[in-house]
Order: C-alpha cells, then sequence, then structure tokens
C-alpha cells in the first residue's frame, strides 16, 4: 500500500513541478544520465545532446572549459578508450557501444546507443538545440576519475552550476553531498530529488532547499 501512495505522490509531484516551471527552454550538460532525467520529469525535449552517454570527470571538467569550441568539432568515432575501465567494459557486453572523440581530447562514451550511426545523428541533431543564454551545468564529482582538482575547477564555473558528491569536501560552494549516494545517473536523479529544489535552480534561483521545499519535498518525493 505504501509503494502505491508513494508512486502517486511522486506523479503529483511531477505534474504540479510542470505547473511550477517557468524557465522552460533551458539547456543541462550533465556527465550521466541526470541531466535526461531532468527532461523526462518535466515532459520536455532534449534540449541537450547529453542524453544516453557519460564521460569520464577529466574529459568532461576539459571540455567544460570551452564548451563551444569543443561542440564545433565533428564527432570521430573510434574502437577503444583512453580509459582501461571503459576497455574492460566493453568486453563483458555481447554489443558494444559506440565512443567518439571532440577534437581528439574529449572522449565520450554513448553507453545507450545501438550503432555509431545512431550517436551521431541524435548528437547532431540535439546540438543544434542547445540554448547557451540558458545554460545548466551537473556534474558528479565522486566518480569516473574525478579528484579534488576537478571538484574546485568545476566550482569556478559563471553560469548555474550543480554537483553531488559522496563526501563533503570543504569550501565548495556548487556542491551537494547526497544521503545514500549511488554512482547511478538514473536513479541518483530520483535520489536527489529529495535534497535540491530543482525547480527553484532552474527558473533561476538556488538549487538549495528551503524549510518549504523540503517540506514539499518529504510530501512528493519521499523515500
Amino acid at each position: 500500500m505504501s509503494h502505491f501512495i508513494n508512486s502517486r505522490r511522486k506523479r503529483l509531484g511531477r505534474i504540479i513541478d510542470r505547473y511550477r516551471l517557468k524557465n522552460r527552454n533551458f539547456t543541462i550538460f550533465s556527465n550521466d544520465c541526470w541531466g535526461a532525467e531532468v527532461y523526462k520529469h518535466l515532459n520536455l525535449p532534449y534540449n541537450t545532446p547529453f542524453v544516453g552517454l557519460m564521460l569520464m570527470a577529466p574529459c568532461y571538467i576539459k571540455f567544460l572549459s570551452n564548451p563551444k569550441f569543443y561542440l564545433s568539432k565533428p564527432l570521430v568515432f573510434k574502437k577503444e578508450s583512453y580509459y582501461e575501465t571503459i576497455n574492460k567494459l566493453q568486453q563483458g557486453r555481447e554489443k558494444q557501444f559506440p565512443i567518439a572523440t571532440l577534437n581528439g581530447e574529449i572522449e565520450i562514451q554513448f553507453l545507450h546507443y545501438e550503432s555509431e550511426e545512431e550517436a551521431f545523428e541524435k548528437w547532431t541533431r540535439r546540438t543544434q538545440r542547445i540554448s547557451w543564454d540558458n545554460l545548466f551545468v551537473k556534474f558528479d564529482g565522486s566518480k569516473d576519475f574525478a579528484t579534488p582538482d576537478l571538484i574546485y575547477e568545476f566550482d569556478k564555473l559563471l553560469f548555474p552550476h550543480l554537483q553531488f558528491l559522496r563526501e563533503d569536501i570543504k569550501n565548495v560552494s556548487s556542491a551537494l553531498v547526497i544521503p545514500g549516494y549511488t554512482t547511478d545517473g538514473k536513479a541518483q536523479f530520483e535520489i536527489a530529488l529529495r535534497y535540491i529544489d530543482l525547480i527553484g535552480w532552474l527558473n533561476g534561483f538556488s538549487f538549495r532547499t528551503s524549510l518549504k521545499s523540503r517540506l514539499y519535498n518529504s510530501i512528493f518525493f519521499p523515500g
């Protein structure tokens, strides 16, 4: 019964969130599936190419140092990754996922794509939808070769940015420690809904919760 009630609460919460959202033509960059889940939650089109893919932390932070430059470069597909962990992951799969680079520097793993053709088509189409003047950026600073230096570098970004951590790091204004942290971006989205003011952030305010938003989250997005 409690599962049924929680499901109904979450469904209602999604409907209310879609009504509360005033800023609808935004773009999210995310190094994992978290960003795509935001668009699903709000029933919005993917105004970002960062859907169904992942980037290792060093590549992602380098990309964010000059995203317009890197996104002006074509995808170049390759068979092996810079990262041995990715190569080992590929070996354990019946069908390998596409891997590509931008400018020979930024590696992208198209984890949820069937072919290079599909990855190229969707990446190219969604890149054209980017709202550069309405950009939000999310980073997970506790996985995929993230380091304190990369966390601090991300923290210096000028556009709205948010990062999730497993454990606290001092003097990082954009970071939030997530209880029940997981490396799964999709699952992390569901968990993080309890601890951030997602709609407030997208509407131009802080991602940090107030007493009112914490009460709202506890009602509509319970654990």
